[in-house]
This record gives structure tokens, C-alpha cells and sequence, in this order.
């Protein structure tokens, strides 16, 4: 045993987990490019053998210092290396499991202590008449992650209420393609577009179900208190919604009214028609492709939830950006909500915007700066406060950094990051490693020094 101590700390296998480390981070960053960051951090950067192989490197700088004595006064500044990086690999580590980001976006005058986490997360709640349970999982979803299966153990359920989710096939890019079969499901397809932006698209509706619609939720043969629901009735199609709609620039609210086929409606700032009678069908979603740059497109998720030896099977897509997405599934007379997206987290705090001030180029529309005037407002306290690039507000552990803003130049975009302890021992790691670096020069026990001091002696002879 101790034989084998002796081989693994030797310069020879810390020189093999170096280059076998930048390896591993050139493979990641070409991952990346390649197919995604959620690939990256899926296969490398947050996998657990990745995690194995950075406690191993940790071990084998402390064995070193250990085994060489390069706590020693000659041998300082490579004591000083090895110390730097366990402190920037204990800072990463620290800033994995302890720390969190997201993103806060604000509007002028607007004030808010949410923001919207970066990592993505399965939420599954469960809700009768009584009771709403929920479990929440961090994963990260890819073409190459996607073999997830985990038992739920909901709380204040009986043992009998516990679930096992499991995903069957996750694909990334997809479209939605509705296929005419007379033994399929009755649909009812809305065209919609937005005023002023894009071309009209095709949103179909299973008979009985519900959909969400640019932030507007729709119905078709299920009658729904609140929303908008269509209905037939023998070879007519109806209407009826909670809020205003424009037809012919006639107003009308609440009231029950037949679908005039071709005829244009106004919900909003969403426009609609219906220009057939239902279709029976079923829907596919086929990848459109897996690269990167085509990730406007949803991605389609299929999986299956067993319960007391049931089987329930469904399909749902994850819009761009990963929104939040909710299929609500009957399951034994239980409501079941699965999500899968980024959630929304809180600060002990509220922060303001004031004013977003952007300047541009003189003749020219492209912006030259912005800046955010912020407050922060803690109880009894207001903190006035102004970010800008290279300009981060640091309060209470929480960084704010600017960085982006809304296209009507109204609000801003902020990256906020909580991680004061990773941070400080990453930092710590990093100037550890540029006195190092100094010592290295100067020392005149460093194999450098003495380098330079061999060839300063050879160019004078």
C-alpha cells in the first residue's frame, strides 16, 4: 500500500494528470462548440468522474508537498504553485455546490428581489383537493443525457403515492408536423401571429386538452372558467373568453359567439383565425438539427411516470430558452405537474431600477456604454448605486454585474452571482499563483533562476 503511495506521488503522475486535465478541457470546449454548453456540462464539467478526477489532482498536490518538502524555504515558490491550485480547485468546487447565479431583468421604476436561476431543474408537484407536494431535481438535459430515471419520494405522501419518473428520448431542435389521419385524434388548428413580427404559424389543439399560446391559454371541447375556449356545436365552432376580442373591430368580452372560418380575431396583441373545421390526425415532432445555432426551435421531451404498478406515457416540449413547460397529468385522481426549466430563486433584498442610460456612437445607432441606476432596498435601508462594464455591485455576497437590455432601451439585464466563499478561494488560488510566478524570477534556489544565471555566465565568456 504504501509502495503504491510512493508511485502516485511522484512527478511523472503529476505530470500525466496535467496533461491529462487540459486534455479533458480542450475535449469539453470542443463539445461545446460542436453541440452545446448543456452537452459540455453534462458529459465533462459536471459529471461525477470529472468531479473524481479533480479530487485525485487535489490529493496528488498535497501528496507532493508532502512527499518533497516544499514547505521549505528553498523550495517556496513551488509550494506556492501547488497551493494556488487547490485553492482555485476548491474554490470551483465550493462554487458547484454552494453557490448560484441567474438573471435578473428589470424595468424602469420596477423593483424585484427574483431572479431566474441558470441551471435547469425537473419540478414535479402533486395536488388533489387537500394537498400540493412537490420534489425538485437539478439535471442537465442533452442528446447525450438523457437516460434519466429517479423514484420520488414526495413529502407527506404515503409510501404508496411515490413516483418514478424516467424520460424515454429527449431530442433537441424539433418541428411540429400534424399528419391527416381519419383514425386519429380530433384537432383544431389556430393560426396565430403577433402584430408586427414574423409569419403566421400553426397551432393545433387536441380535442379535450388545453394550450398555451403567446402567454394565452386555449381550449378546444373543454370548457375552462378563465381561459379561452373553442367548442363545437353539430358543424359550428364557438367561442368564448375572459378578455376583450376584436373581430370586424367590433369589441366583445365574455359573450358566446360563432367562429366565422377565415375571419380575422384580436386577443392582445395576437392575432387569430381558424381556416378549416377539425382535422383528424396526430402530431410528430421531427429533429430539424442538433447544432447549436438552431436553438429558436422546442425540444421535445417523452417519458413515462409509473405509480402503483400504472403506467402513464406523455409528450412535451421545451420551448427555447428552457421556459418553464407544465403538462398537467390525471393520475389516480391526482393532478400531476411536471416542469422542467429554470426557477425562480430570491434575494433577503428588493433591487430597483431607477434609470437605464445607454449612450451611442455619435451618428451612429450602435451603442459606445450602458449603465444602470440601481437601488438597493434592505428594510429600513436605500443603497443608490451605479453599474456599468467592469462596475459590479457587491452586496451581502450577492455580485451584479450589467449585462444586457431590453431592445426599447427601458430596462436592463443584470447577471447576478452569489458566491462569496468560492469566489474569495478562487481569487486567493490566483493571486497564490501570480506571487508564485514573481517568486520564480527572483528566487535564487528556482531552477529558473538558475538558468538564467547559467546563461548570463556563458554569454560573458
Amino acid at each position: 500500500m504504501i509502495k503504491t503511495l510512493k508511485i502516485f506521488f511522484t512527478q511523472k503522475v503529476f505530470s500525466l494528470l496535467i496533461i491529462i486535465y487540459i486534455i479533458l478541457l480542450v475535449i469539453a470546449t470542443f463539445i461545446e462548440k460542436k453541440f452545446s454548453t448543456e452537452t459540455a456540462q453534462a458529459l465533462i464539467y459536471y459529471s461525477k468522474w470529472f468531479e473524481f478526477f479533480m479530487l485525485i489532482l487535489i490529493i496528488n498536490f498535497i501528496g507532493n508537498i508532502i512527499k518533497y518538502k516544499f514547505f521549505n524555504k528553498k523550495k517556496l515558490p513551488i509550494f506556492i504553485f501547488h497551493i494556488s491550485f487547490i485553492f482555485i480547485f476548491l474554490g470551483g468546487v465550493i462554487s458547484r455546490y454552494f453557490g448560484y447565479n441567474g438573471t435578473l431583468s428589470l424595468r424602469e421604476g420596477e423593483k424585484s428581489k427574483n431572479l431566474i436561476s441558470n441551471k435547469k431543474y425537473f419540478n414535479i408537484n402533486l395536488s388533489d383537493n387537500n394537498n400540493c407536494l412537490k420534489s425538485n431535481i437539478y439535471y442537465i438535459l442533452s442528446n447525450f443525457n438523457k437516460n434519466y430515471k429517479k423514484r420520488f419520494f414526495l413529502k407527506n405522501l404515503f409510501y404508496k403515492n411515490n413516483l418514478i419518473f424516467q424520460i424515454e428520448n429527449y431530442i433537441k431542435n424539433v418541428k411540429e408536423i400534424f399528419l391527416v389521419d381519419k383514425f386519429g385524434r380530433k384537432y383544431i388548428n389556430i393560426i396565430t401571429s403577433f402584430q408586427g413580427q414574423g409569419k403566421p404559424n400553426n397551432n393545433f389543439i387536441k380535442d379535450g386538452t388545453i394550450k398555451n399560446i403567446g402567454g394565452l391559454y386555449f381550449s378546444f371541447n373543454k370548457h375552462v372558467k378563465g381561459i379561452i375556449n373553442f367548442w363545437e356545436k353539430g358543424k359550428k365552432i364557438y367561442i368564448q373568453a375572459p378578455i376583450e376580442i376584436f373581430n370586424n373591430k367590433k369589441k366583445e368580452t365574455g359573450v358566446i359567439s360563432q367562429i366565422i372560418l377565415t375571419s380575422f380575431y384580436r386577443i392582445r396583441n395576437l392575432n387569430f383565425f381558424i381556416d378549416k373545421s377539425p382535422l383528424f390526425g396526430n402530431i410528430y415532432y421531427i429533429p430539424i438539427n442538433n447544432s447549436y445555432n438552431y436553438s429558436n426551435y422546442p425540444s421535445s421531451l417523452r417519458a413515462k411516470i409509473f405509480k402503483n404498478k400504472k403506467i402513464k406515457k406523455f409528450n412535451f416540449l421545451i420551448k427555447k430558452n428552457f421556459n418553464l413547460i407544465k403538462t398537467n397529468i390525471n393520475l389516480g385522481g391526482k393532478i400531476l405537474s411536471l416542469r422542467y426549466g429554470k426557477k425562480i430563486l430570491n434575494f433577503p433584498f428588493y433591487v430597483k431600477l431607477k434609470k437605464f442610460i445607454l449612450d451611442k456612437y455619435p451618428g451612429s445607432s450602435q451603442p459606445s456604454s450602458f449603465q444602470s441606476q440601481l437601488q438597493i432596498i434592505d428594510k429600513d435601508k436605500i443603497i443608490n448605486y451605479n453599474i456599468y462594464m467592469n462596475n459590479i455591485l457587491d452586496y451581502k455576497g450577492f455580485r451584479f454585474f450589467q449585462s444586457g437590455y431590453n431592445s426599447d432601451e427601458k430596462g436592463t439585464i443584470l447577471y447576478v452571482s452569489h458566491d462569496f466563499i468560492g469566489y474569495f478561494i478562487s481569487y486567493m488560488g490566483y493571486i497564490f499563483l501570480i506571487i508564485g510566478m514573481i517568486f520564480t524570477f527572483f528566487c535564487k534556489e528556482t531552477r529558473f533562476y538558475k538558468l538564467k544565471s547559467k546563461l548570463n555566465r556563458d554569454i560573458l565568456i
